[in-house]
């Protein structure tokens, strides 16, 4: 256990869960920022937490500094809301007007909350930082060989992805025979992942290929695999997956690797063009 307290800003999923039992399984090191209506509720059972709404940005900022707060962890995915359907408090709606069009972007939303929190003198740290045993190996290589038409389809969706990533937009992609069958956008990966199986031509199935933006703030956003998304890739149609080496968090890794095994579906690390 470090010898700072932690605050954790819990999205969806179990992953803010991971962090904490990793972080300090007795829970006394860990404070929870919970978000109605999209943190689990049974992940905070052990953790001294506060419940807010979206868009209660000082709330959650008096309840960070009264738990005596020095780092923060944002984890877990958040369903973007318009902005316009947020009861946005003072501290929000000021924060957003001085991001201007940055906000637009989910990198530059986040940079901007960022910025925000540590004019509180508290320190955003990366999920890395905790987890830094789950960050994707260079090596990673699961599953049957890679063929030529495969690494070409990954060659593809990097090109892709780094050039849609300078403006702010994707972190997914699926590419099949070099045709982009679907980018992820709003949805997310799985939603992503189930409209390219829709679209999937009746050929040799297509990658799925996940790594982080050019310029992206790593400490926030990180690309994230894990069982589930590795399951709806195969249930899909998918042959193989291709995440970013030392970029991406791989989660229930011989979970992962024995139902990739199992299905013939391939999963490696490759590099990505950084700026």
């Amino acid at each position: 256990m470090d010898n700072f307290r932690l605050g954790i800003i819990a999205g969806a999923g179990n992953l803010p869960g991971q962090i904490a039992e990793r972080f300090d399984p007795g829970g006394k090191s860990v404070f929870f920022i919970a978000l109605e209506g999209v943190t689990d509720p049974s992940i905070l059972k052990n953790y001294e937490h506060k419940w807010i709404k979206l868009g209660e940005l000082q709330m959650a900022m008096t309840a960070l500094l009264e738990a005596k707060v020095r780092k923060v962890v944002l984890a877990g995915p958040v369903n973007r809301p318009a902005l316009s359907s947020l009861k946005l408090d003072k501290r929000a709606s000021k924060m957003l007007l001085k991001g201007g069009v940055k906000v637009f972007g989910d990198d530059g939303l986040l940079s901007v909350l960022i910025d925000e929190i540590e004019k509180d003198g508290i320190d955003v740290i990366g999920i890395d930082h905790v987890l830094s045993n789950l960050l994707t190996k260079p090596d990673l290589a699961i599953g049957p060989p890679v063929d030529e038409v495969a690494q070409k389809d990954i060659n593809r969706a990097i090109d892709v992805l780094t050039r849609l990533g300078k403006a702010d937009v994707g972190q997914s992609i699926a590419v099949q025979e070099g045709l982009v069958l679907a980018i992820e956008a709003i949805e997310g990966t799985d939603n992503m992942i189930a409209r390219a199986g829709q679209l999937k031509r009746d050929v040799v199935g297509p990658i799925l290929v996940k790594i982080s933006k050019p310029a992206q703030e790593r400490r926030v956003d990180l690309p994230t695999v894990g069982l589930e998304t590795v399951r709806l890739a195969i249930s899909n149609g998918f042959r193989g997956l291709a995440v970013e080496e030392q970029g991406t968090l791989l989660l229930d890794i011989e979970e992962v690797k024995k139902i990739a095994e199992e299905n013939d579906f391939f999963i490696l690390s490759v590099k990505a063009p950084r700026v």
